[in-house]
């Protein structure tokens, strides 16, 4: 008789006569096997889990600014984040007014025209700050030379 790729791990019924109690202890034998390995595979999968929830805390934290009232910052644009094919447009807008600073490290904002976002407060993390230009006026001269005639 034949023996199946199955039964060197767990042992089948066979397909000859048996008494009731030989069929009994082929079934309990059976069981136990298939829950010995099913033991075996909660600890693997326990495992697993122990090691992806370990490298879930080892993952990056972000730096959050403290920001005071009237601080200018840019805002990063979190819609780009799955976007491809648009390269060339900005990751950041911007730039608003700190308006009100909430706890854990969430802020009201405001842009330069003074529309205040109290609806939508924006968490620290998000932010990075903006460095103004320096006004700067362009100086022209223009030399005017006299040409004489000879």
């Amino acid at each position: 008789m034949a023996t199946l790729p199955i039964e060197t791990d767990i042992e089948t019924i066979p397909f000859e006569e048996i008494t009731i109690g030989d069929y009994k202890d082929i079934l309990q034998r059976r069981l136990g096997t298939i829950l010995d390995s099913l033991v075996e595979a909660w600890i693997i999968v326990f495992e697993k889990i122990k090691q992806f929830q370990e490298k879930l805390k080892k993952k990056k934290t972000y730096k959050t600014l403290s920001l005071s009232v009237g601080d200018l910052v840019l805002e990063y644009r979190s819609d780009r984040d799955n976007v491809y094919g648009n390269k060339f447009s900005s990751w950041w807008k911007g730039p608003f007014i700190v308006n009100k600073v909430l706890n854990n490290s969430s802020y009201i904002l405001q842009d330069q025209y003074g529309t205040i976002f109290s609806d939508c407060p924006v968490h620290g993390t998000q932010f990075k700050k903006y460095h103004k230009r320096p006004d700067w006026l362009p100086v022209v001269v223009i030399l005017t030379q006299m040409i004489s005639k000879n």
